[in-house]
């Protein structure tokens, strides 16, 4: 009797285990969070945010001269020339990564926005642009050389010489208004000249000199001035004949239309030029100078039947030996174009000192 009661718990316990061993991966499966019948699962994800480590320009502009060579990705070295009317440049530069950063000669630039305005100094100035990228470590440097002229010689901005006024300035006439005027040819006849010329301020950079009243003189074809009278150059007594005032506009510009100049004993052919400043003719003039023609266009001029009684100048025949011209017309020679015909034109850049 006992053994069959062992027997049968032995059983029962079997029992249970295989009853165990079917339903035991229910409940192990309910733990994990799912409904009743389902299969549940967590799962994790995690996005990597990659930082970009591109230092490189898309673009790269000047307010003033042009790259070399020109702008290219992959260039970090240019060179840019200016005149040297030009005294500073601003530089735009454009990063290829809206998250980059650019520093311009060490200050923070916005990309594709213009850089504050850099001094020039006559010569090379250095300009370096470094770009820097989203890592904070990846850079890029760029360097530019900005190259500005100096004053050389012949240049619009060269200080003209100051010479003598002359034995023949009647600066009585500044006072009479109506010398303000284009046309100062009045009765003399002569080959016909148009006086076009400009004046640079030499101490601010080589600005337009505005608003300055230019007072030029010269003789007629004869090699007679207006306004006075001698046996040397005849009765002119009241006479304006070949002067003028014409005030500089915004462009530093005056024009005269007037004849091609004679010659007188002593001296080569020339126009004398006056400067007031300030249309300010009460005052002494800031400069005082003569301007000196081609001696191929002269020679060409004294030949036209307009000025065959006074003919070629046999008094000074060469610029050294005139003397006022000896020391060299480098500042003071005028580009001349046309001919007898039709006339000529007469131009030169005046460099003032206001």
């Amino acid at each position: 009797m006992q053994e069959k009661t062992t027997e049968a718990k032995i059983l029962g316990r079997r029992a249970a285990l295989g009853l165990i061993s079917t339903l035991g991966a229910i409940p192990l499966i309910r733990c994990g969070g799912g409904g009743s019948g389902s299969t549940a699962s967590s799962t994790s994800t995690s996005t990597a945010t990659t930082t970009s480590s591109d230092a490189t320009l898309s673009a790269l502009a000047l307010s003033a001269g042009s790259l070399s060579p020109a702008f290219s990705s992959s260039t970090t070295s240019y060179t840019a020339s200016v005149v040297n009317s030009v005294t500073s440049v601003t530089v735009t530069a454009t990063s290829t990564s809206s998250a980059a950063t650019i520093k311009i000669n060490g200050t923070t630039v916005a990309s594709g926005a213009a850089s504050g305005a850099i001094s020039l100094s006559v010569g090379t100035t250095a300009i370096t642009i470094v770009v820097t990228a989203q890592d904070g470590t990846t850079t890029e440097t760029v360097t530019l050389s900005m190259v500005r002229a100096s004053v050389t010689s012949g240049s619009n901005c060269a200080l003209i010489p100051e010479e003598t006024e002359g034995p023949y300035p009647l600066l009585a006439i500044l006072s009479n208004s109506s010398i303000v005027r284009t046309n100062i040819t009045e009765t003399q006849t002569g080959v016909p000249l148009t006086l076009t010329l400009t004046f640079d301020n030499v101490n601010d950079a080589c600005a337009p000199l505005v608003n300055a009243a230019v007072y030029i003189w010269q003789c007629n074809k004869d090699g007679e001035y207006s306004g006075y009278s001698s046996t040397a150059n005849g009765s002119h007594l009241n006479e304006t004949f070949l002067r003028g005032i014409q005030l500089t506009d915004s462009n530093g510009q005056v024009s005269f239309t007037t004849i091609y100049p004679g010659w007188y004993t002593g001296r080569i052919t020339h126009v004398h030029v006056q400067v007031y400043l300030n249309d300010n003719l009460a005052v002494t003039a800031t400069a005082t100078t003569q301007l000196a023609f081609p001696q191929d266009i002269t020679t060409a001029v004294y030949n036209s039947s307009l000025y065959a009684t006074h003919g070629q100048n046999t008094s000074v025949t060469s610029f050294s030996a005139d003397n006022v011209f000896s020391d060299g017309t480098t500042y003071q020679m005028m580009t001349v174009t046309g001919d007898t015909t039709n006339g000529y034109v007469a131009t030169l850049n005046i460099g003032i000192a206001a």
